[in-house]
């Protein structure tokens, strides 16, 4: 009894509203005020037939952009540097003043 008790402790209730699955792509379309995210996943039981969701997600652009910090921030990747200027660029740039 205290033994299945614990058990129940350790191992969080599954809610009816949560859904596991694999994501298997993404698209996405912007809009006037933010974008479109459309996630397609499927069930691990449902890939070898072929199930794939999709589940449409309306953010601002705020939204998307802390969610694609966070992405950053979690795997621990960082934006690439944009490339430096070249010397013909830099002197072309000195010269017209800019």
């Amino acid at each position: 009894m205290i033994a299945d008790t614990l058990e129940r402790t350790k191992t969080p209730a599954k809610s009816n509203s949560e859904d596991y699955g694999v994501l298997v792509g993404w698209t996405h379309t912007p809009f006037t005020k933010g974008i479109d995210l459309c996630v397609q996943s499927t069930a691990k039981s449902s890939l070898r037939d072929h199930g794939v969701d999709s589940r449409h997600f309306l953010m601002t652009r705020n939204q998307a952009l802390i969610l694609a910090k966070y992405l950053l921030d979690v795997t621990g990747q960082t934006l690439p540097e944009p490339p430096r200027a070249g010397r013909l660029r830099t002197l072309g740039r000195r010269l017209l003043g800019g």
